[in-house]
This record gives C-alpha cells, sequence and structure tokens, in this order.
C-alpha cells in the first residue's frame, strides 16, 4: 500500500540532559522515507540550565523546517513531558523517539501502512537494544499475544508488559480519550498501553524492528529507587486484574515482579533484599523460573 498524501503524523521526543546524543535521534526522524511528519521536541530541562542552553543549540543548528519545540517547567518526567507534548500535537498520528535513541529509515512509513491496511487505532513491533559499541544486546520479540480481543490484550499486557514507548503509534484521537501516560518515574508506556487497552481500541501487533534503542552508562531513570517504586506501583494495579486471571498466569505474574525486583536492588547494591526476592521469584512459580533463566543465558550466548 503507497501513501500519497497521508495522513499527519507527529513523533514526540522528550528531552532531558542528553543534548549529546539528540541529534542524532532527529536526524533518524528528518531521514524517514514518510515525509507529513511533525517533530515535536518537548525540552525538559530547567529553563536556562547548562542543558537547556545546550539542547538549545541542538534544536538551532537542526535545518528541519518540521521542527517544533515546546518546553515544560524544567524536571517533569517523560510521562508528564510526553502528555504535555501529545495534547499539543497537531497530528491524526502519533510516534514516539527518546531522545537517545534512533528511528530505522521507514519507521513511521511501514507502522503507518500497517495500520492502515488494518484499520488499527495503534500497533506495537519489536524492540533491539545496543550497547554504546553499537553491538546488539537483545533482540525483544513482543510476540506474546495471540487474542486481539480486549481480555486477550489485557492478559497479555499484564503477563509481559508490552513497551517501550518508541515501537508504539497510535491515533491522537485515542490518546484523548484516555489519560495518556503514566506520570511516574519509570514504566510511563505501560500506563498508556493499559489504558488503551482499557479503552477498548482495536490494538494490532507489527513482527518486525524498526527503531534501535542504546544502553548507555550514564544517568538512568530507570534504576534503582526509581525502578524499585515504579515497578511496586504498577504491580498493585496489576493485582486488581488477578480475579479475571487462572492461578498459573497469577503465579507468572508474581515471579516476574519478584524478579524484576530481584535486579533492581542487585543493581542497588541491596544484595540481601535481591537474594529475598530472587527466593520468592522461584517459589512463586520454579517453572518459570527455570524457562526464563534458561531464555536468558541463551540470549546472552548469541
Amino acid at each position: 500500500m503507497a501513501i500519497e498524501n497521508g495522513p499527519l503524523v507527529s513523533v514526540i521526543v522528550p528531552t532531558y540532559k542528553r543534548a549529546d546524543r539528540l541529534t542524532k535521534a532527529l536526524n533518524s526522524i528528518s531521514n524517514q522515507s514518510y515525509k507529513n511528519l511533525e517533530i515535536l521536541v518537548v525540552n525538559d530541562n530547567e529553563v536556562n540550565s547548562k542543558w537547556d542552553k545546550e539542547t538549545n543549540k541542538v534544536l538551532l543548528a537542526c535545518e528541519d523546517s518540521r521542527l517544533r519545540t515546546i518546553h515544560t517547567a524544567g524536571r517533569t518526567g517523560g510521562g508528564s513531558a510526553r502528555n504535555y507534548a501529545c495534547r499539543q500535537a497537531m497530528g491524526d498520528y502519533l510516534a514516539f523517539l527518546d531522545d537517545d535513541d534512533e528511528f530505522l529509515s521507514d519507521k513511521v512509513e511501514t507502522q503507518l501502512v500497517y495500520m492502515l491496511e488494518n484499520g488499527l487505532d495503534m500497533c506495537w513491533q519489536d524492540v533491539s537494544w545496543y550497547n554504546e559499541s553499537g553491538k546488539l544486546v537483545e533482540h525483544r520479540r513482543l510476540n506474546h499475544c495471540d487474542d486481539f480481543s480486549k481480555q486477550g490484550l489485557l492478559r497479555a499486557h499484564l503477563l509481559t508488559p508490552i513497551a517501550p514507548t518508541s515501537i508504539y503509534m497510535l491515533k491522537k484521537s485515542l490518546f484523548d480519550v484516555t489519560e495518556g501516560f503514566g506520570e511516574v518515574a519509570t514504566g510511563q508506556d505501560w500506563w498508556l498501553m493499559l489504558r488503551c487497552i482499557e479503552a477498548g481500541a482495536r490494538i494490532g501487533y507489527m513482527p518486525e524492528v524498526h527503531v534501535h534503542q542504546y544502553l548507555h552508562s550514564g544517568e538512568r531513570l530507570s534504576l534503582g529507587n526509581n525502578k524499585i517504586e515504579g515497578e511496586v506501583a504498577r504491580h498493585k494495579v496489576v493485582q486488581s486484574y488477578y480475579p479475571q486471571l487462572d492461578k498459573k498466569d497469577i503465579n507468572y505474574i508474581e515471579f516476574r515482579h519478584n524478579a524484576v525486583l530481584a535486579f533492581a536492588m542487585k543493581r542497588s547494591r541491596r544484595y540481601v533484599d535481591a537474594f529475598g526476592y530472587a527466593i520468592k521469584a522461584f517459589f512463586a512459580s520454579p517453572s518459570a523460573c527455570v524457562t526464563e533463566a534458561f531464555g536468558f543465558f541463551r540470549k546472552s550466548k548469541s
């Protein structure tokens, strides 16, 4: 399906303390094969701070006439910044890119065509993660959903989160009838997907990779106490859906929750807590523990 005179797609790029990486992200949007774009950068740096000034230099150097910038009050967080930008977006469709990642050149076009051909309100793709040297760390296939009814999507998302943000595309009209991203330190994308599912959206899965995400050694909100607090808050919501799930699903969710906390505690050097959560993960679902461990080591050697 070729797109002529296609709908406007707004690509939302929140940025905070990453002026040194922002240019690469913006170039990957400017070089998209689909041209009817609005590139909406939301600057979440504190006004007149060092990072704000550096970010403004990058934005001024960008010669793409489709670029539009807005500024938050500063340090509002990724969820709040994205929500602020989405409400001001002019496009019929929304896509998202973090300021340190990049789209492949056909990302927007292929995803938009897939949505139009299948009459979807939203869809997600697979994702690949790379380290700072450009080496592939993990290719994650998010193909665990085989029932795209509201209940089937909900079950899939509760068992294994359908994320991250950059793999989404959705209609602006869908975003407008939800509360948007979670305005929490981490896991904002999980909340958006949950809200879109609960809104009864027609959501599909496109089994391809069109975005590269990078794992950096610098400051990351998704580590430490932020990760722990975000996981605990998310899990409380997940537990409210337990009456809709069977025992096997609940055991897997409890395993995964405790495993996530075990890794988060380990990264925070809280080794006693990490060991405790690892034990809880094993007893929640010994079979899942063995299966997931095998899968992890197999991927690490591939």
